[in-house]
């Protein structure tokens, strides 16, 4: 019996690294390319120690530059730039109305209620090539293509729909004699929606904030349709990276590692939270 457990813990044990090696492969071979000269990137078989060069990553910020007035600056900072105020100016107004209406449709009825949510979740199933033209038509008519406020709005567009049936089961799980007994103290709706209800449902907004994060942070359809210059993301620029001598994928790497850096600091600061929120939201909708 003992040798069967300890067979079992072994067979486990080698499942658990092969699936780690399975994840964690792309992200190792994604760094060496990025320390790799040209040459030592393309050797067959590949090597896997050598001498790390960081001049992929010192040539993203002299690639090219643009001027503005008395100012000069690269493209790659510009890019950047985009994506951390489209990011998370987008996650932050989604998360925000996600939240706000996750918590009406969880506690108010009205006619047509189970029709408006059926909307809500079929805005996450229509693929992004299906509605770029239309899409981007609007964008232009209102002349919002290619700027910060219009990619901003986008995204939270895109993302409230996630975050309001989120958040909806989260507040599900609360029960309602807590608003009651809040209301018999005095308070009144909106009091008891930001002081009582909040602090309660904070770990789901943590994992809906890096869910709608991820989403935004990443997206590449809509950002290389819909914003061509002033406007663009790293994720949609990093294809322009075409040297001399062909396709830079040291540069492409480096870039990679630089989009990765955000995600993993933003869910080391909520880590701590995201267990419990989604633990609790799955509490909240049995």
């Amino acid at each position: 019996m003992e040798e069967k457990k300890l067979i079992g813990k072994i067979i486990f044990v080698l499942i658990i690294i092969l699936i780690l090696i399975y994840t964690l492969f792309p992200l190792y071979w994604l760094l060496l390319a990025s320390v790799k000269t040209r040459n030592d990137l393309f050797l067959i078989p590949p090597k896997f120690f050598f001498k790390p060069t960081f001049r992929h990553f010192k040539e993203l910020f002299i690639y090219t530059t643009y001027v503005t007035g008395e100012e000069q600056a690269t493209w790659f900072l510009l890019w950047l730039r985009n994506s951390f105020i489209e990011a998370f100016s987008g996650t932050f107004l989604a998360v925000a109305f996600g939240t706000m209406a996750g918590y009406i449709n969880s506690r108010m009825e009205y006619k047509g209620k189970k029709d408006y949510m059926f909307f809500v979740l079929s805005t996450r199933m229509l693929p992004p090539v299906a509605i770029i033209v239309p899409l981007y038509v609007v964008m232009s008519r209102f002349r919002l293509s290619d700027t910060l406020l219009g990619m901003t709005l986008l995204y939270m567009m895109i993302g409230v729909g996630l975050s309001t049936w989120i958040m909806k089961g989260f507040f599900d799980g609360i029960p309602k004699e807590i608003e009651e007994a809040a209301f018999v103290n005095g308070y009144t709706r909106f009091q008891v929606f930001f002081k009582v209800l909040i602090p309660m449902v904070k770990g789901g907004i943590a994992a809906t904030t890096g869910f709608c994060f991820i989403f935004a942070w990443n997206e590449f359809t809509f950002a290389t349709i819909i914003s061509t210059r002033y406007a663009a993301t790293l994720p949609s620029r990093i294809v322009a990276f075409m040297g001399s001598s062909g396709f830079e994928w040291g540069k492409v790497a480096a870039a990679g590692y630089i989009l990765i850096v955000p995600i993993l600091v933003l869910f080391i600061l909520i880590r701590k939270y995201i267990l419990m929120g989604m633990t609790f939201g799955v509490l909240g909708r049995k």
